[in-house]
């Protein structure tokens, strides 16, 4: 028989996020479960990240750091030697598993071998139901949450975990593409889909907008199709991808117990750092890691004026210092660069229009120089990266969620905001919900690098837990209830 006390999760989204969300509540909670996932794509635990059947398009970190179980650091390492040959992958030869970037789809897979493992641990107590729509609008109804999906059917739910993950930033709005090329194949909007690349052997050239991992993601597919011509990269700063070095964090570079208060004070140290690292003769990668474990806190003290200036000056330079590519992905790069097939351009696109033989004409100006330059290339590839901004993110459930005040966006323009330690979201008029979480993306301006795996990781976790106390405090209520009505009736 149904048990009918059993709590409705929903789980919009489900990605790396929503997938660990999921997989970490089974086991924190104890409690009768409904969990329902909904994600417009067929697999869970993927999401954009690990669909791509690329091998090329590696995780940038070890296997030893990403494990679904940091109580358990040889996890993933011990599932890849177990099933990474039955999936067609093995270590380049002489690197163990532990130390070996395995491709993004492998991950996938392995984020859903465990959720699949937990869901059959947890059978006779959690119920899962997957449904494959986009969720279009989200409001409450009494004490519950009413969701609807795009083909106009409603589900019910006690909570909510919004997973969403990423939001594709639109090429036409940071410069104006011309009516002929609109629907044009020849502009590649997503990086990750294989049918994009058919036709690129051909080409002569390829525009790529950016320069982050995106970009390098692109470049691998190209190759991997048989492109043999050149690059021109497009980017604001000029910054190039960094292939990944095995460095040990810097220990002098912040001292714990006395972290800085500023964001001025925090460069002093860290340029200390820098220079004592250069003047060692020692690796400048054992920087961004030295910095990375204390940056939730440095971020949670920091002022809304030092988070803005991080954001508008700083962001790209510690992106491209701490998401570095694997070493694999990286000498490819390197190989590419060094052949003369990369160029680089500093700069920012005006406008994209038809140019003459086929051509596309991309409208672009340097830095600092507002006079249009012209150049012709055969295909446009759009790495420019993602919108975080819930204001300008062209999507029905997020716009819904904004005008019905469920979430506000959070000071720093990233995301929504939440409360960092259990992802409970903060509603209008700084009321933190005890029904509605969000976990990654949509926080990533309460959690900076709330994107990467181990911060998604751990505030799945916090996220879970939060949520297990609260299933189990509200069963204790109900149970109290219910021994208050029986004792009444027994002295009727």
């Amino acid at each position: 028989m149904e048990n009918t006390s059993r709590q409705r999760i929903a789980i919009i989204g489900g990605g790396f996020a929503g997938a660990v969300t999921a997989l970490k509540l089974i086991h924190a909670s104890e409690e009768p479960l409904h969990l329902t996932f909904f994600e417009s794509t067929h697999e869970l635990g993927r999401g954009i990240a690990y669909s791509t059947r690329n091998n090329d398009h590696l995780v940038n970190g070890p296997a030893r750091l990403f494990g679904l179980y940091p109580d358990r650091p040889n996890h993933l390492a011990d599932w890849l030697s177990q099933h990474a040959a039955s999936h067609g992958w093995q270590p380049p030869q002489g690197l163990a598993f532990e130390n070996s970037f395995p491709p993004r789809w492998l991950f996938g897979s392995y984020v859903q071998d465990a959720l699949q493992t937990a869901l059959l641990d947890a059978a006779q107590r959690v119920k899962v139901d997957k449904v494959n729509q986009r969720v279009t609008d989200l409001q409450t109804q009494g004490q519950r949450y009413l969701i609807t999906a795009a083909g106009g059917d409603t589900w019910e739910a006690d909570k909510v975990v919004l997973a969403t993950g990423l939001f594709r930033a639109q090429p036409g709005k940071a410069f104006a593409v011309a009516a002929g090329l609109t629907n044009d194949k020849r502009l590649i909007d997503d990086v990750w889909r294989d049918d994009a690349w058919t036709h690129i052997r051909e080409d002569a050239s390829v525009l790529i907008i950016g320069s982050s991992l995106t970009a390098l993601d692109a470049i691998l597919s190209a190759e991997k199709q048989g492109f043999k011509g050149s690059y021109i990269g497009i980017s604001r700063r000029g910054l190039l991808v960094k292939r990944r070095e095995d460095a040990d964090p810097w220990p002098q570079a912040l001292q714990p117990d006395n972290l800085p208060d500023t964001l001025r004070a925090l460069l002093r140290q860290v340029q200390a750092a820098r220079h004592a690292i250069r003047g060692a003769g020692e690796n400048w990668q054992r920087l961004p890691g030295a910095v990375r474990p204390h940056l939730p806190q440095l971020w949670t003290r920091a002022s809304l004026r030092d988070k803005q200036r991080f954001l508008r000056h700083l962001r790209p330079y510690w992106e491209i210092a701490l998401h570095r590519a694997a070493p694999e992905s990286g000498y490819k790069f390197e190989k590419i660069l060094a052949a003369d097939r990369y160029q680089q351009k500093i700069g920012r696109i005006i406008g994209l229009r038809p140019g003459p033989e086929r051509k596309i004409e991309v409208l672009w100006s340097q830095r600092g120089d507002s006079a249009p330059n012209s150049l012709l290339v055969d295909r446009i590839i759009n790495a420019q990266g993602y919108e975080f901004d819930w204001r300008k993110i062209e999507d029905p459930l997020v716009a819904h969620l904004l005008q019905r005040n469920l979430v506000t966006v959070h000071d720093t323009g990233f995301g929504i905001d939440a409360d960092p330690a259990t992802g409970a979201v903060i509603q209008a008029g700084q009321r933190r919900s005890d029904s509605l979480f969000a976990v990654g993306h949509p926080v990533r301006g309460v959690v900076w690098e709330s994107n990467s795996i181990p911060e998604q990781l751990a505030g799945a976790t916090a996220t879970a837990q939060a949520i297990a106390v609260l299933l189990q405090q509200e069963a204790a209520r109900e149970t109290d209830t219910e021994s208050a009505v029986l004792e009444g009736a027994s002295l009727a």
